[in-house]
């Protein structure tokens, strides 16, 4: 028998003993690490701003709806707040936006309103010297008029991220969450018994 021959055989014995003896011997399997959680350390970061769902209709004109914006503070001591917020400048019209009752006698700090875009800033503080506050509230409230013959059945105001909220000893801004709403148009429309009336900056 050839010497290469025989070399090929014994290194396929050799294989085929290798290959059962691993078969056989079981290598003790790693487990996956464990994860340890630490306990959660609670942000500084506590104050929530919502958008009412429900619009009111001002007195003053009952083609005018309102929505609060409500804020939570927990333990966080609000100085400032600043609201960016968007809007469809098809759907509604007449956009405002006043200050709540939350800050008391509140300094205006930005107030725009972008009627081409849709687009509203607003920023309102303490007075200097003024106490910061905590707990909850009406922080603003956004006002506005349905366009009169939009095919449009519902439409959203949504806060952006350049909204923000400041507080006492805190560098950074103190908002958690800001929640957006949307609105029923044609719930408004079948509740407006007002007289029709021009549509302003429906672009």
């Amino acid at each position: 028998m050839p010497k290469r021959t025989l070399a090929l055989i014994l290194v396929l014995i050799i294989v085929t003993i290798g290959l059962v003896w691993l078969s056989v011997y079981t290598i003790p399997s790693q487990k996956t690490p464990t994860v340890i959680k630490k306990p959660a350390v609670l942000p500084f970061a506590k104050t929530t701003i919502t958008l009412s769902s429900s619009p009111t209709a001002t007195l003053v004109d009952s083609s005018v709806y309102s929505l609060d914006t409500t804020i939570s503070t927990e333990d966080n001591k609000v100085t400032a707040v600043q609201l960016e917020l968007s809007y469809d400048p098809k759907a509604i019209t007449n956009v405002d936006i006043l200050p709540g009752t939350f800050l008391n006698d509140p300094v205006v700090l930005l107030k725009n309103i972008d009627e081409k875009n849709g687009r509203i800033s607003y920023a309102i503080a303490i007075k200097m010297g003024g106490q910061a506050v905590s707990g909850s509230g009406n922080i603003a409230q956004v006002q506005f008029s349905p366009i009169k013959g939009s095919d449009l059945t519902t439409t959203a105001i949504n806060f952006l991220p350049k909204t923000k909220v400041s507080a006492q000893g805190e560098a950074k801004s103190v908002l958690k969450s800001a929640l957006g709403t949307i609105i029923n148009l044609v719930e408004l429309s079948s509740t407006d018994t007002s007289s029709p009336s021009s549509t302003i900056g429906g672009e």
